[in-house]
């Protein structure tokens, strides 16, 4: 029951989207509509046309009055078509806009997300957001316009026929009721389906997007198998919700060809007995089943938009969850403009625990003095790579206060304070794009020798100009087609190149070898002159760098100075140190 009602307010939350991007597109979809309208006056005209060739020209023996009718004929035939054209045209305008507009908003607003949203969401399931969801959108905004002017023709429709014989009319409407009735029952059985079908749809794409991304683990353990077995597993859950679906529509498609096939029966018995007693004329007895056959096809479309609305309603119910839920990490109401400044930052009683609980941070206090470095020190998990984390808010402090130059960091806009940090992660990520492009994701305004001037610090300068086509080379998915060290030094280059006030390394150096990281290092120096730079190190080589060292462990900071001297004075930070650095080599 609980459930039941959860649906029925998700699907009314999905019609409220829907009319809401509705009113986006008035104009569009008015032009749809009017042609729409077009369309069926026309059709609304020509039986009655047909009907008086019968009574005027056949029955009458007139040929002559066939010929003007015919000419009034083909005039409705062409307004029809440009009804027909009008109507199909501005209504695939309407959901393409719409669908195009949606998903640029679904994109904007996931890489608005802040880093906690995207921990708990696959992003499988956000492409199923803007995939398999956004077509269902698509699918009933294109049906729209012809699903009003349907409603509007069966409206005229019925009232045309009560005019023309009110028995026949009355006999007509009988399976009005028995339709509606079918469509109503069909809709309610199919909304649970609906619902388990979208989500199905999204489970299998966090599969697919596992397997793909994750492809290298797959081949190395020979999990091929494995993940098949979940993909089928997946697609015959799905296959079960769409044959429910169609047992449903197997069921019900039926009752709308019968409905109108025992109405036309019953109007042609009827019409019939009519036309022999005189009641009416047997040009209005064939523009009345002319009519009735116009109505029919508008009540089986309409029927079939109510009965795919549910579907739909739900994939704008899950775009509209979406679309509602809030960055965690948003721009001040009033931003504060950050004034130039050495870039000193300082952690006043900072704590930091994950929205399930786990606790990181626990009162860490700590000033960087600005163009000075610090090295980040402690085991896995004591919450180095949290503090490199909260500086460019990518989370927010739980409790206490970062603040940049003086200032707190959450009264800074986004863009301000993150143009002023650059983060190298550890695990780089490169864009299937060249090389300069990746390099400009840093600095999309950098001028050629501002590119090469930074890949040059980065010591990544000469394996780029070997390459084929040197800065213009692009580059595989994620930057498959290079080294994990030229990798790491194109990370590089696009942290420099932005001229940071703040220059973040987290375990940046962790994956090349002794050679390059000298390399590395050599460049850092330049890099690191007169800029405040954190480092998450492991390597005793990277703490030679580096001003003072913070050491962290269970998510307090224990001791700051001096590398050297940590090393005399806390035998744990050598332990730590030593055991860090057999694990990374």
């Amino acid at each position: 029951m609980v459930e039941s009602q959860a649906k029925l307010r998700d699907l009314k939350t999905g019609l409220q989207l829907l009319l809401k991007i509705l009113s986006g597109y008035r104009s569009i979809a008015l032009i749809s509509i009017l042609g729409a309208l077009i369309w069926m006056a026309m059709i609304v005209v020509i039986p009655y046309l047909v009907g008086s060739i019968v009574d005027e020209a056949v029955t009458a023996r007139d040929t002559s009055a066939i010929w003007p009718i015919l000419g009034i004929m083909l005039v409705a035939g062409a307004i029809q078509a440009l009804g027909i054209a009008m109507r199909r045209y501005f209504g695939f305008k309407l959901s393409y806009r719409a669908e195009a507009d949606v998903r640029n908003r679904i994109f904007a607003h996931i890489q608005r997300m802040a880093f906690n949203f995207h921990d708990t969401t696959s992003t499988g399931e956000l492409m199923a957001r803007a995939s398999s969801d956004l077509s269902q959108l698509r699918l009933i905004l294109s049906m729209l316009p012809i699903t009003l002017a349907n409603l509007a023709m069966f409206l005229v429709v019925s009232a045309v026929l009560i005019v023309i014989d009110p028995v026949l009319g009355l006999t007509a409407s009988l399976m009005v009721p028995a339709l509606l009735l079918t469509s109503g029952r069909f809709a309610s059985r199919v909304v649970g389906f609906s619902f388990d079908l979208q989500a199905r749809l999204s489970a299998l794409s966090h599969v697919v997007e596992e397997s793909i991304s994750g492809i290298e683990v797959v081949k190395s353990y020979g999990q091929e198998s494995r993940q098949l077995d979940r993909l089928e597993e997946k697609a015959e859950v799905i296959y079960d919700s769409s044959m429910s679906m169609a047992r449903e529509r197997a069921i019900h498609r039926p009752l709308f060809e019968i409905i109108p096939a025992l109405g036309t029966v019953a109007v042609l018995a009827v019409g019939g007995i009519r036309v022999v007693d005189g009641a009416i004329t047997i040009g209005e007895f064939v523009s009345f089943t002319q009519y009735l056959a116009v109505m029919v096809l508008p009540l089986m479309i309409t029927g079939w938009f109510f009965a795919n609305l549910p579907r739909s309603a739900a994939a704008a119910s899950r775009i509209d969850i979406l679309l509602e839920t809030a960055p965690e990490i948003a721009d001040p109401r009033r931003p504060v403009h950050l004034p130039q400044g050495p870039g000193q930052i300082e952690l006043r009683h900072v704590s930091f625990a994950y929205p399930d609980g786990t606790a990181v941070l626990e009162d860490v206090s700590l000033t960087i003095p600005g163009g000075t470095s610090v090295g980040l020190v402690g085991v896995t998990g004591s919450g180095k790579s949290t503090i490199a984390h909260l500086i460019p808010r990518f989370y927010d402090v739980s409790d206490g206060s970062i603040l940049l130059d003086g200032i707190d960091i959450r009264e800074i806009s986004l863009d301000q304070l993150r143009s002023e940090v650059s983060v190298v992660f550890q695990e780089t990520f490169l864009f299937s794009a060249s090389v300069v492009d990746n390099i400009r994701v840093g600095d999309a305004l950098a001028s050629d020798e501002q590119v090469r001037s930074a890949a040059r610090l980065a010591r990544a300068h000469d394996f780029i100009c070997a390459m084929p086509d040197g800065y213009d080379t692009v580059v595989g998915e994620r930057g498959a087609t290079l080294s994990g060290g030229q990798r790491q030094r194109v990370s590089l280059a696009r942290g420099v190149v932005r001229d940071p006030r703040i220059l973040i390394l987290d375990d940046a150096t962790s994956s090349v070898d002794a050679v390059v990281e000298a390399e590395i290092q050599e460049a850092l120096r330049q890099v690191m002159s007169g800029r405040t730079t954190l480092i998450v190190a492991h390597r005793t080589s990277t703490l030679a760098l580096v001003d003072n060292v913070a050491f962290i462990e269970d998510g307090r900071l224990v001791a700051f100075g001096p590398h050297d001297t940590l090393l005399r004075e806390i035998p744990r930070y050598t332990e730590v140190l030593a055991a860090e650095e057999s694990v990374v080599g």
